[in-house]
């Protein structure tokens, strides 16, 4: 699972390839506990041209009846996303990468359920595969859509923490994500390497929504097991 996540500036802005897609991410507004139903940055491709978008985080196909339904569905598992109704027309024609600086999982820890914040070891940022899809009648008429995060089962330290954790693509991957086929954009994420990661516990304000600023990050000493 992945519920909240850190979206910053590019800091490495030559991993993409695509220059105008590094500036455009190079000047993101910081969101330090960015939560679902709020607004992410992610990379579509828009009538064959990358573009950067602010979506919901929290996908909305065009059936649903209730914005509520977007708590449900801002994750989809690798393992049903081709198959599953809420996700499967979005697998299909509509992909979309979204930048992390990294994400929050929590673990229980005593009597409590501690934050730990995961990201690369080397301080690059991750690209998280996802799904979007347009603006729904429901939504704000200053939306341009919503979105979901694609997980898979954890592997290395982020399994210390969670059984869940995002889909990574490599920053060189991510245009042939985004207009691959949909089989081949599977065996791209079946494929794609898990970056070294690193965890550590930080602040319990990461519970709190409303929370929102640099020292969420600030290393936490939980309480002996």
């Amino acid at each position: 699972m992945c519920g909240r996540f850190v979206q910053l500036p590019l800091r490495f802005p030559g991993d993409l390839s695509a220059p105008h897609l590094a500036s455009e991410l190079a000047n993101l507004m910081p969101r330090y506990n960015l939560a679902p139903t709020q607004r992410a940055a992610v990379i579509l491709d828009n009538d064959d041209q990358l573009a950067v978008r602010r979506l919901r985080w929290g996908l909305l196909p065009f059936w649903v009846k209730d914005l509520k339904q977007a708590y449900s569905t801002f994750n989809a598992r690798i393992e049903t996303v081709a198959t599953k109704p809420a996700f499967r027309a979005a697998f299909k024609a509509r992909r979309c990468i979204i930048p992390m600086a990294g994400y929050y999982e929590w673990r229980q820890v005593g009597k409590v359920k501690q934050p730990y914040f995961i990201a690369r070891a080397d301080g690059h940022d991750l690209f998280v595969a996802g799904l979007w899809e347009p603006r729904h009648p429901l939504q704000d008429d200053d939306e341009a859509g919503s979105c979901t995060v694609i997980t898979t089962v954890s592997d290395g330290e982020a399994a210390t923490i969670h059984d869940r954790m995002p889909v990574f693509i490599p920053a060189d991957l991510v245009e042939e994500y985004l207009r691959a086929t949909p089989d081949e954009a599977m065996a791209l994420m079946m494929a794609a390497p898990v970056p070294d990661l690193m965890v550590r516990p930080v602040s319990r304000r990461v519970n709190a929504a409303r929370d929102d600023d640099p020292g969420l990050l600030e290393p936490f000493r939980p309480p002996e097991e």
